[in-house]
């Protein structure tokens, strides 16, 4: 897979990745372990809805790690509380103040 843009994200690393069958996907990786594969957050036909959709993603956790959350194969958790599919957000466009609001509720 060929790395079409990358970003630093709170110690890990957003990458969007051209798959062979032509998809792009939005992974993450911790740079502490920098062999690992990583985790695929959502995967998506275009390569500027899939850029736009991991630079959405840091400011998306930067939001859910501020309110208790984390990121559990793939979904923003926390104990006792709602949690939010990272795909579904993304492949939506929420914006993290919309993020929030969910949480609040």
């Amino acid at each position: 897979m060929t790395v079409v843009h990358s970003i630093p994200c709170d110690g890990s690393e957003v990458s969007v990745r051209l798959t062979p069958d032509r998809t792009y996907q939005v992974n993450i990786q911790a740079l502490v372990n920098p062999l690992g594969t990583g985790n695929v957050l959502e995967t998506f036909a275009e390569a500027e809805t899939a850029v736009q959709a991991a630079e959405l993603f840091c400011e998306l956790h930067q939001s859910a790690k501020e309110r208790g959350y984390h990121l559990e194969e793939g979904f923003f958790v926390k104990a006792d509380r709602r949690s939010f599919h990272v795909g579904r957000l993304l492949r939506e466009g929420t914006k993290p103040d919309e993020l929030v609001a969910l949480m609040e509720h």
